[in-house]
């Protein structure tokens, strides 16, 4: 991949749409054998560095959350999008409102499909920071190593379960600087009951494994269909900022509407 992936690049001090990188979820998909009719869900993009001038020239400062439909053919590399929006902290808009069609435009243009941007005052980030609620995984299970054993993900002869389940062990690696990416998995799950140990042992799987945020997501919820056969299955990776930005993917076999809340450790 050329660009600004993995490459030096000073941040624009013009408007430069242009810089924005397009990354084809095909490829991803087609490595695991799905399709986007095989799931739901969105990326929600938190952007701490969102800046720009008003009309009379004045910096302008906010956190904006964009959604990305996971049904988009494409999504955008990270840097390239931090990039566009250093590009725009000298760039004048006559109002908010205007700056969030331009933005939404450029973005929509590149992932083939419509995005949604709100923006908040950095002092209300408070109001979409909690922490997930359900159960933390390694405080379950007494030992897990990083290999998956043989056998039953799920107890075949128990009652059909409601559960939300949490690791903070997620960890992979990106696969064009092979730098770690940390973050938050939670699995909100309706189906047989599922076996802690064996769960914890895929999350760890992850520590070396190469794939973008939103592939590594795909690949837990398609292994979780298929190890659990989930009556209902949503799977959300909180990942921790890079450059001022974070992403959490969400995939589910069901509808939903998307969600704007991020964790404290983001």
């Amino acid at each position: 991949m050329g660009g600004a992936l993995g490459n030096k690049i000073a941040a624009p001090k013009l408007y430069a749409p242009e810089i924005l990188e397009p990354i084809s979820r095909r490829e991803g998909r087609d490595a695991l054998g799905i399709s986007q009719t095989d799931m739901f869900g969105y990326d929600c993009w938190h952007l701490y560095e969102l800046s720009w001038l008003n009309a009379q020239k004045q910096p302008q400062h906010a956190v904006g959350v964009l959604i990305v439909d996971a049904a988009s053919p494409t999504t955008i590399e990270s840097k390239s999008l931090k990039l566009y929006l250093n590009s725009l902290n000298f760039h004048c808009f006559e109002s908010q409102a205007e700056a969030v069609d331009v933005i939404c435009r450029d973005i929509g243009r590149v992932t083939g499909s419509k995005v949604t941007l709100t923006m908040l005052p950095p002092t209300e980030l408070a109001a979409i920071t909690r922490e997930p609620e359900g159960c933390l995984l390694e405080a379950s299970v007494q030992a897990a190593g990083t290999e998956l054993h043989a056998g039953s993900w799920c107890d075949a002869d128990g009652d059909i379960a409601k559960q939300t389940l949490v690791s903070h062990r997620l960890r992979s690696l990106c696969p064009v600087t092979a730098q770690p990416d940390w973050g938050t998995l939670v699995i909100e799950y309706l189906g047989l009951p599922i076996n802690f140990g064996q769960l914890l042992a895929f999350v760890e799987s992850f520590r070396e494994h190469q794939e973008f945020h939103e592939q590594c997501v795909e690949r837990c919820f398609k292994v979780l269909m298929q190890q659990t056969h989930a009556e209902s299955l949503t799977v959300s990776a909180f990942y921790q900022r890079r450059g001022g930005i974070d992403i959490t993917p969400v995939r589910s076999n069901g509808p939903l509407l998307p969600e704007y809340w991020r964790m404290g450790r983001q």
